[in-house]
């Protein structure tokens, strides 16, 4: 009796050693590989299909937090400590992580993509009720950085990406770019079937709570009406006159996303019967999304 007692807890020691090297092993591996964190989740899955499993991708943020209005936290900070490249979009909280990191010991390298691409204002790519100021009217002033949403900018921001991480490591450069020249044709691809799926659309309008949709409405020639500020509702009159130009428009269905107040789109769509279609501007998926929002917009 005594013997195996004796044998079984030799064996659950055996086992905890065998899993903690295990770990250990595993810890070790993942320490050994850059990493690299980006500005908001949909550049995850891009840098993911470059590098593959050869380097450790995430995201400083997730789905809830709203890039325009969210404050930087510890726990961002936590998420940016060892970073070895970090990638973003030109958002104001970016730099505070930053200069918060920099200050220390460890440097980021960094990647603004809204530096490497052709950037809308919101004049050119949307008709806004403005909430705050009482008025409807084009979006004056203000750069678009919801890139990651048109297909034909994201061809621009795959190169860069490419050069970005071959930087970081040399010896899979080669790699890197095979990989994004196949995102590059899968992009590619995806375009092309849009195309061709929303041309009998073109020219017409799409509500959304948030101008998120300006550079995918742009490529394919849609307009985008947005209706919000600040995450305010539209007064009665801005009501009206969105109304009026969404009929004008001959709008299609209505978009609302979780991050955004979405209680103004949703009472327009009540008010045209128009169907209201959800998505989610900050899924990690950027292809998927723009599929989604094509398939809503067709259905």
């Amino acid at each position: 009796m005594k013997t195996g007692r004796f044998m079984k807890r030799l064996c659950s020691f055996l086992l905890g050693i065998f899993f903690l090297a295990s770990c250990q092993s595993s810890s070790t591996q993942d320490k050994g590989k850059p990493l690299v964190v980006t500005s908001i989740p949909p550049y995850v899955s891009l840098v993911k299909a470059i590098v593959g499993d050869s380097m450790t991708v995430t995201s400083a943020t997730g789905g809830n937090f709203e890039p325009h209005t969210s404050e930087v936290t510890p726990r961002h900070m936590k998420a940016m400590q060892n970073a070895d490249l970090f990638i973003g979009i030109g958002e104001p909280y970016e730099k505070k992580l930053l200069n918060a990191i920099n200050q220390g010991s460890h440097h980021v390298h960094s990647l603004e993509l809204a530096q490497k691409v052709p950037l809308l204002s919101f004049s050119e790519d949307s008709h806004v009720v403005n909430a705050c100021h009482g008025s409807s009217e084009s979006h004056q002033g203000g750069e678009d950085r919801h890139i990651w949403l048109g297909p034909d900018s994201l061809i621009l921001q795959v190169n860069h990406l490419i050069e970005a991480v071959s930087l970081l490591n040399p010896e899979m450069a080669y790699e890197y770019d095979r990989n994004g020249k196949a995102l590059i044709a899968k992009i590619r691809k995806l375009i092309e079937n849009l195309q061709e799926e929303l041309r009998p659309f073109q020219k017409r309008a799409i509500i959304i709570s948030h101008p998120a949709l300006g550079y995918f409405c742009h490529e394919f020639h849609l307009l985008q009406i947005a209706v919000e500020c600040e995450g305010k509702e539209p007064l009665p009159r801005d009501a009206a006159n969105i109304l009026r130009f969404a009929k004008n428009a001959d709008a299609i269905c209505v978009f609302t996303a979780p991050q955004f107040n979405n209680k103004g789109a949703e009472m327009i769509a009540q008010q045209l019967n128009l169907r209201v279609e959800n998505f989610d501007p900050l899924n990690e998926d950027p292809l998927a999304t723009i599929q989604h929002v094509a398939n809503a917009i067709t259905q």
